[in-house]
């Protein structure tokens, strides 16, 4: 049977209105259809509302009901995702995605779990989490299956339906998904929670780095990220993500610093822009103190080249992680860069330190300051004024892109001619010596003929080796 809906429907339609189309497609098709899940909790918080819409079909497969709804707007047919047993369909600002209801039996071995179709109540009580298990009727009657959904999504808690032991012995993914949660939702994790999860911890090791990554990289741009990491800690999962981290507890810096590394690291997160590049650097950016933790004579806490070091270890987790080779290339720059605003003194930092720092940052100058005011606001370096005076400076001699867009002022083949010379790794240090007279001011920005100049008066770069 197929239902219509209408005739003619806008391609990106109202929240009520999608939910009145999708209401009539299922009565039309005689389909038991419910909200569930995450659109249901956030629009009974009253924040803003996502643009996904979670559906759970009783007794019947989802993609008849998505079809129908994708027609009447003129959507693209449903796509199927044979692998989570799941159908979706796209349009506007929209995505619809629909599931049968259906009831599992985990493998310990495994976490791929033998599925057959369930009741409602049995699609619940395998969710995760309380919050996350309150269902609505097409007609917006909320229903709580649980009896705790609601309680609890009052009072800030996040609950496992079952027993939390044998909801993450089933999935230990939602372990992660307790923490990306703490930090999305400011809710605090009910008695019990914590101890399973220690007990789990270790069950994490038959889940893939890329649902674990995913689940990292959502945690990180939430509002509270600090919190969702120390749920991590806390429950025996950090170690398996990221040890590096756990090796910062306890590692005290004195100085300016109120915190050892690790709350350190914690408070500077959530201080940071909610961007994945600049909180990742955040939470990277002194990754490489407890390797290079060196208490002198004197008491003094000293972390030497950390942040030279702390930009290839964050290399290397990143691609643990997964992240694309541009996340990885941004946040190991700002990592190698994160000290330099910070340690910045107008008295003493001349324009050519400054157009380095422009040079060295490039497109990514305003994370590069971001970071450093997340990093300053997370200790008590009385540097806040002097890094927006320090930004207003590197606006000044970038003027037009002058340094941060520096293209090399002669070729390769202008300086063989010049030299009398075939090539060689002899040109690449000539560009370099004649880029570094720029950064120095001696040569202003795109001026060829006082480059040409500049080289023949200094020959010795035409003939370095």
């Amino acid at each position: 049977m197929t239902a219509t809906v209408r005739e003619v429907t806008p391609e990106s339609p109202e929240l009520e209105d999608l939910l009145e189309a999708i209401a009539t497609a299922a009565r039309a098709l005689g389909v038991e259809t419910y909200l569930v899940g995450g659109f249901v909790r956030d629009r009974l918080l009253g924040g803003a509302q996502g643009k996904d819409i979670d559906l759970v079909t009783v007794g019947a497969d989802s993609m008849p009901l998505l079809a129908a709804v994708a027609s009447a707007y003129g959507w693209h047919p449903p796509e199927r995702f044979e692998r989570f047993g799941t159908a979706q369909i796209r349009g506007g600002t929209w995505i619809v995605e629909g599931v049968r209801a259906r009831a599992e039996r985990y493998d310990p071995e495994s976490r791929n779990p033998d599925v057959r179709p369930g009741t409602l109540e049995e699609d619940i009580w395998r969710r995760d989490f309380t919050v996350n298990a309150l269902c609505q009727s097409l007609d917006g009657e909320v229903i709580d299956i649980t009896g705790k959904g609601l309680t609890d999504l009052v009072d800030g808690i996040l609950r496992t339906p079952s027993g939390p032991a044998e909801t993450f012995a089933e999935d230990p993914l939602r372990m992660f998904r307790a923490a990306r949660f703490v930090a999305r939702l400011g809710f605090t994790l009910a008695p019990g929670t914590i101890e399973a999860m220690r007990a789990q911890a270790a069950r994490t090791s038959i889940l893939s780095i890329e649902r674990v990554s995913d689940e990292i990289r959502r945690l990180l741009v939430a509002p509270h990220p600090g919190a969702g990491i120390e749920v991590l800690r806390e429950g025996g999962l950090l170690g398996f993500v990221l040890p590096e981290l756990v090796a910062a507890i306890g590692i005290e810096q004195g100085g300016y610093h109120t915190h050892a590394v690790y709350g350190h690291t914690l408070a500077t997160v959530d201080a940071a822009a909610a961007d994945l590049v600049t909180r990742t650097a955040a939470l990277l950016h002194d990754i490489a103190k407890p390797p290079t933790h060196v208490i002198a004579p004197d008491g003094k806490h000293t972390f030497y080249d950390h942040p030279q070091i702390g930009a290839e270890m964050a290399r290397t987790i990143l691609t643990r992680w997964r992240f694309s080779n541009d996340e990885i290339s941004d946040v190991s720059r700002l990592v190698r860069v994160h000290l330099r605003p910070i340690q910045y003194d107008r008295e003493t930092f001349s324009d050519a330190a400054v157009r380095r720092l422009i040079r060295d940052a490039g497109p990514l100058r305003a994370k590069m300051l971001d970071l450093a005011r997340a990093d300053t606001t997370a200790s008590a370096y009385p540097t806040l004024e002097e890094l927006d005076e320090l930004g207003e400076r590197m606006e000044r001699l970038d003027a037009g892109g002058a340094v941060s867009a520096m293209a090399d002022p002669l070729s390769g083949d202008e300086l063989m001619a010049m030299a009398g010379r075939g090539p060689g790794p002899w040109v690449g240090r000539a560009k370099a010596a004649i880029r570094e007279a720029v950064i120095e001011g001696t040569i202003p920005p795109g001026d060829r003929a006082l480059a040409r100049a500049w080289v023949a008066a200094h020959t010795e770069v035409l003939h370095d080796g």
